[in-house]
């Protein structure tokens, strides 16, 4: 059941990422896959990309477990790199659990509207602010489209009531880039931190390196603007 909720909260899988979002072996994930697709619950494609197969879910189990009918969705090569990064994000940031974690096919069919949502998902703590989590793998943005990305983004989480945005970088953006563009064009937010970080950073270590784009004299809050609030 947890696989089956994980799976449709993120569209689908490639199969090392369900083992890791389950916390099973590799051999494991396999035997779990079968019993699923025995269930008639998830169907199986080859890879679209290089790497493992991906699991996606039926839409008729993607319906009973969201509560409404979604498209039947399946990864094109692009959307498939990005869908992975989030997944990685999300086990990366420890969301395994449907309360920690509200995925942005959720946030869309709660807040209807054109396109995807201007971010991946939202991070959920006990007793604290959600953070909105933007996964970027774009192969090239301008200096003007990151802005508008930027904006779009904060103007979300603040609607949202997020304390936080955690930005992170998986494809040719930096989160130097970022944080240089941060700082030359949002507007002052002192409400809402802004957090960058690299997906590689993100999953390899305890405590990734989030890379501030201000100097606060409190140096545990990294604000969305240059200086020290």
């Amino acid at each position: 059941m947890h696989a089956l909720v994980g799976l449709t909260e993120m569209r689908g899988m490639q199969m090392d990422v369900l083992a890791d979002f389950m916390g099973i072996g590799h051999a494991q994930v396999y035997d779990l896959a079968n019993q699923l697709d025995a269930a008639n619950t998830v169907r199986r494609i080859p890879a679209v990309q290089r790497g493992p197969k991906w699991v996606i879910p039926t839409r008729a189990a993607a319906t009973w477990v969201l509560g409404w009918r979604p498209g039947d969705w399946q990864p094109a090569p692009n959307f498939a790199t990005h869908c992975r990064a989030v997944a990685r994000t999300r086990v990366a940031l420890g969301a395994r659990a449907t309360d920690q974690w509200v995925c942005d096919r959720t946030l869309r069919h709660q807040q209807p509207g054109p396109g995807l949502y201007p971010y991946d998902g939202m991070l959920l703590r006990p007793d604290k602010p959600a953070v909105a989590v933007k996964v970027d793998t774009s192969a090239h943005l301008t200096g003007a489209q990151l802005t508008r990305r930027l904006n779009i983004v904060v103007r979300q989480a603040q609607q949202d009531e997020c304390a936080e945005i955690l930005y992170v970088c998986d494809g040719r953006l930096t989160p130097d880039d970022v944080a240089t563009v941060a700082q030359q064009t949002l507007p002052d937010i002192p409400d809402l931190a802004l957090r960058v970080t690299s997906l590689d950073h993100l999953a390899t270590t305890a405590r990734p390196h989030m890379r501030s784009v201000s100097q606060p004299r409190d140096t545990s809050q990294w604000r969305a603007t240059g200086g020290a609030h």
